[in-house]
Parts: structure tokens; C-alpha cells; sequence
């Protein structure tokens, strides 16, 4: 029976001791898949911080493109209005001056007339003429012939003050018409780097997008990766609870077997020493010698 007792016993110590060892292993793997889990939290969190940062930076950069684009809209619309305005003016030109009579001629910065005689010039030649037929005895026939070319040379004159006047009026077109194409060139010029500006930003813009991408999968990775781990933790915490568990039966158990033994060996003792009590009393009674042994017995069950 005593054997069987023990046996149990034992039985229970080297589970416990078992359950001990394992709940042991169990918490390093815990700390250790803790802190891996962590690990991963706190990359998730990380890439998501840089995600959040990226689309901030999208978000102006879309805004940036769509105000450079509004402006390249705009500078256009300016530009073309220009342009028209210039076309009109050439066409003006060409059209006055060959309605006036003057010979067109295409140039680098607009259009002028041939040059020929100035009006200072022929009315000049025709004072002279005239001061020659006032002054200067001549035939009928001559006087008729200079009044003839005289006739003709007023009426050129008349005809090149027109020319002359079409061409002063011209040349304020032209001029403006200059104005306008240096101002359209300045246009030109603000479209190209705004063209550019917007497609800087539209190109850092779809960079940008693409490592959001990037990150989205490397976040939901890390995030695949931190439930994993959770769950094994949460597993292996549930296994470390019941190794526990056992633990501590096995442990009470143990402390249980120990008092009920404690107290079989206390009655036991206690019965071996009202025996020995009554072989004293006995000799007592019979007025016989006791020895040491005998008072200690005595003594103890007093």
C-alpha cells in the first residue's frame, strides 16, 4: 500500500516537474514570438506612416499639375488671341497697301512698300517746273507740253501723298503688330516652362503612386505576417495557461499526498507512543524500575 503511495507520488512529481520544463519552454518561445510579432507591428506602422506621407505629397503634386495646366490654359487662350490679333493686322496691311497701290514685301519683322520717289522731292521738281513756265519765254505748243507734265506729276503727287499717308497709318500696324508678336513669343515662352513644370510634377506624381502601390503590399504583407504571429502566440499562451494548469494540480495534489502523510505518520507515532506509555504504566504499577527510554516516554505523552 505504502508502495503504491509512493508510486503515485512520484508519479505526480515527474509530471509536475514535466509540466514545469514545458511551460518554460513555452514562455521563451512566447517572448521570442513577441517580440518578432512586435517587430512586424511595428513595420506595418511604419509603412503606413510613409504611405500617409506619400499621398500627402500626391495630393500637392496633383494640385500643383492641375494649376500649372490651368495656367498653360490660360497663357494659350492669351497666346491665340494674340495670334489672331496678328493675323488680322498682316492681313490689313496687305490688303491696304495693295488697295492703295503699294508693292508688298515680305520682311523678317512685317511688311513694307518698295521705296520710290519721296513727296518733298517731286513737288520740289514740280515748283521748279512751274517757275520755269512762269518765267521762261516758250512756244504754245511747249507751254502745252509742261502744263501736260505738270498735270501728270500733281497727279502723282496726290496719288504718293495717299500712298504715303496709307503707309505711315501702315507702319503704326505694323509696328503694334511687332508689340504683339514679341508679347506672344513672351506667352510661347511661359507655356513651354509651365508645359513643363506640370509635366515634372505629373511624372513625380505617377513615382509616387507607384510606391504607394509598392508600400500597400509590403504593409499588408507585414500585416499578414503580425496576424500570424498573434495567432500563435494566442496558441501557445493557451498551451503555456494548461501546462500551467497542470502545474499547479500536479502541485496541490503533491501538497495534499504530503499532509495525508504527515498526518498517517503523526497517528502512527501517536500510537506507537500510547503503547509504549502503557508498558511504562504497567511497570509503574508493578513498582518496577524505569528506564531513561521509559521517563522520555513519560515525558513526551505529558
Amino acid at each position: 500500500m505504502v508502495g503504491e503511495e509512493e508510486t503515485s507520488k512520484q508519479h505526480l512529481v515527474d509530471e509536475m516537474k514535466q509540466a514545469k520544463d514545458e511551460v518554460s519552454t513555452l514562455k521563451d518561445k512566447l517572448a521570442a514570438i513577441n517580440a518578432e510579432k512586435e517587430t512586424w507591428f511595428s513595420k506595418k506602422a511604419e509603412i503606413s506612416e510613409q504611405i500617409k506621407k506619400n499621398i500627402s505629397e500626391i495630393k500637392e503634386l496633383k494640385d500643383k499639375r492641375n494649376n500649372f495646366t490651368n495656367k498653360v490654359k490660360d497663357l494659350k487662350r492669351e497666346r491665340d488671341t494674340l495670334n489672331s490679333e496678328i493675323t488680322t493686322n498682316i492681313k490689313k496691311i496687305v490688303a491696304e497697301k495693295k488697295e492703295a497701290g503699294v508693292p508688298v514685301q515680305k520682311e523678317e519683322h512685317g511688311f513694307h512698300g518698295k521705296r520710290g520717289p519721296s513727296v518733298s522731292k517731286l513737288k520740289a521738281e514740280i515748283d521748279a517746273i512751274e517757275f520755269r513756265l512762269e518765267t521762261q519765254p516758250m512756244s504754245f505748243d511747249k507751254e502745252q507740253q509742261i502744263r501736260k507734265q505738270i498735270k501728270g506729276m500733281k497727279k502723282e503727287l496726290e496719288e504718293l501723298r495717299s500712298k504715303t499717308k496709307v503707309s505711315e497709318e501702315l507702319k503704326a500696324v505694323s509696328s503694334e503688330t511687332n508689340t504683339l508678336k514679341k508679347k506672344a513669343n513672351t506667352f510661347h515662352k511661359d507655356i513651354q516652362k509651365m508645359a513643363k513644370e506640370s509635366q515634372d510634377a505629373h511624372e513625380l506624381l505617377i513615382t509616387k503612386s507607384n510606391e504607394v502601390d509598392e508600400l500597400k503590399k509590403k504593409e499588408e504583407e507585414a500585416y499578414q505576417k503580425f496576424i500570424e504571429l498573434k495567432t500563435e502566440y494566442m496558441k501557445l499562451s493557451g498551451e503555456m495557461q494548461e501546462r500551467s494548469k497542470v502545474f499547479q494540480e500536479n502541485r496541490q495534489r503533491i501538497d495534499g499526498v504530503n499532509r495525508e502523510a504527515t498526518k498517517k505518520k503523526h497517528q502512527e507515532e501517536q500510537e506507537v507512543l500510547k503503547e509504549k506509555r502503557e508498558v511504562v504504566e504497567e511497570k509503574i504499577s508493578k513498582r518496577k524500575k524505569l528506564t531513561t527510554e521509559d521517563l522520555l516516554v513519560m515525558q513526551r505523552g505529558n
